[in-house]
């Protein structure tokens, strides 16, 4: 990876003084690398670009998606039911016309 040099510098100011205060810090890096310089990136940590209208990228909010389809879904048919049954309790009430033609006095 390549830096500017303004950059370069202050990584190299931070690493000296690393260096300076923790001695032991470099071999265990030193360690590390060795162990692992043949070791792949763990699946976690690789990123892949996905496109914005690829269906994996929605994956996680799909839950909540499904959540809120639900709940509006159910909010819908309380209503309905609700409404459904105040107008048909209106219409049963004593003095209402909703007697047809040919019924009455």
């Amino acid at each position: 990876m390549s830096l500017p040099a303004s950059q370069q510098r202050v990584l190299d100011r931070i690493e000296e003084a690393l260096k300076k205060r923790e001695p032991r810090l470099a071999s265990m890096f030193a360690m590390f690398t060795r162990l692992n310089i043949n070791e792949r990136l763990p699946r976690i940590e690789a990123l892949e670009v996905m496109q914005w209208w690829h269906p994996r990228r929605y994956r996680v909010r799909m839950p909540a998606r499904a959540m809120l389809f639900l709940s509006l879904a159910i909010a819908l048919i309380v209503s309905a039911v609700f409404i459904g049954t105040t107008q048909s309790s209106a219409c049963d009430a004593p003095g209402s016309k909703t007697m047809g033609a040919g019924h009455g006095p």
